[in-house]
């Protein structure tokens, strides 16, 4: 999956990220001060988001091209770090870093808090247990915890980002609860309206 990952950020073919932010975190997100874990973050402005609430934020990415975008987008100082293994940008004046390498090999923790909006429905499905479980290893007992999957008719287009209904994300996480959901086709990537996907659904799920 590494090489299509880092093909689409290169040729800009980004359809699912969200210029504006995700409004589900925005309603539903109730963590502070906590040290923030965003898998598979892109360049998404959610971090800012996140960091603005008092947190400090920790974004994953694999293409080096997401995480420089993020901090020039936003106007950001910041600094590399390639002294390790996964490469590091750091911003100067906010407590937000991003780690450029794979996610599974990602061993920083722990975190006391996880945003995932964008890496398990980015996965398929053979992946995605070993992901919950690397991701279960960087958290603390008690983080807090918002996840949002991603519901539509499969048959019509194959991810990513991926479908994945209530039953498989409760098998990974069953202390999560069903929070919210919103439905907007009209806003998801042009791959699935043009395959006829009438439908998509976005369910939160957060930790209690």
């Amino acid at each position: 999956m590494a090489e299509p990952w880092l093909e689409r950020w290169q040729e800009g073919r980004i359809g699912w990220h969200e210029p504006a932010g995700n409004r589900n975190l925005q309603e539903h997100w109730a963590a502070t001060s906590r040290h923030v874990l965003v898998p598979l973050c892109g360049k998404t402005p959610d971090l800012l988001w996140l960091e603005e609430q008092g947190n400090a934020v920790v974004g994953v990415e694999l293409s080096a091209v997401a995480a420089r975008d993020f901090f020039l987008d936003n106007q950001l100082a910041f600094s590399i770090d390639d002294a390790q293994a996964a490469t590091r940008y750091v911003a100067v004046d906010r407590k937000i870093s991003i780690v450029c390498g794979d996610y599974f090999e990602f061993s920083d923790a722990p975190f006391d808090a996880i945003y995932d909006r964008a890496a398990l429905i980015a996965l398929p499905r053979d992946q995605r247990p070993a992901y919950a479980a690397h991701t279960r290893s960087l958290l603390t007992a008690n983080a807090y915890q918002m996840l949002v999957s991603l519901e539509y008719d499969q048959s019509l287009v194959k991810g990513p980002p991926y479908a994945v209904f209530a039953d498989e994300v409760r098998t990974y996480w069953p202390q999560l609860q069903r929070v919210g959901e919103t439905e907007d086709i009209q806003n998801a990537p042009p791959k699935f309206r043009q395959a006829g996907v009438k439908r998509m659904r976005e369910i939160v799920w957060v930790s209690g």
